[in-house]
């Protein structure tokens, strides 16, 4: 799976994002499933109703619990699934029982796109790489103060 060209392996072939609904404060957590190379969103799982969440429709199963309310059967394929994280939403994904904070790896406010792509050891290694790279372009340089620094210490010699 890639996200923003970073790569994560996805071996149970299902993965959740979750996030606090910006009005209801309550935890959202959206399913999905990975089928024929395709993202499916399976099902929706949420505190209360607020902006922004579905109604189900009649094919879907739709359950109440004191926990949560469920939308289940959605079966909607995504063909691009793009996510803004946010500040106040705290954007997570799971990933083979793993949680994952989007705001660690990518700028609050930011659009990223979540795909899945099945890659060739060499396509791989090339967005490793080229994400190592960019990773290094963003980390800030000490070279002018190193610089400074060091002349300073010649001229005390």
């Amino acid at each position: 799976m890639l996200i923003n060209e970073k790569v994560f392996n996805i071996k149970n072939k299902e993965f959740v994002i979750l996030y606090t609904h910006s009005v209801n404060k309550g935890l959202v957590r959206d399913y999905y499933i990975i089928k024929d190379k395709n993202i499916i969103l399976s099902k929706t799982r949420f505190a209360s109703y607020g902006a922004g969440i579905p109604e189900p429709e009649e094919t879907q199963k739709f359950t109440i619990t004191d926990d949560y309310i469920e939308i289940d059967d959605i079966n909607k394929k995504i063909d691009n699934l793009y996510l803004f994280v946010g500040t106040v939403a705290n954007h997570r994904i799971e990933i083979d029982g793993e949680e994952i904070e989007l705001k660690k790896l990518f700028k609050p406010q930011s659009n990223i796109k979540i795909e899945y792509k099945i890659l060739s050891l060499f396509e791989y290694i090339k967005l490793k790489l080229d994400y190592w790279r960019n990773d290094e372009q963003r980390k800030p340089s000490y070279s002018h103060f190193n610089r400074r620094r060091n002349r300073r210490l010649y001229e005390q010699i």
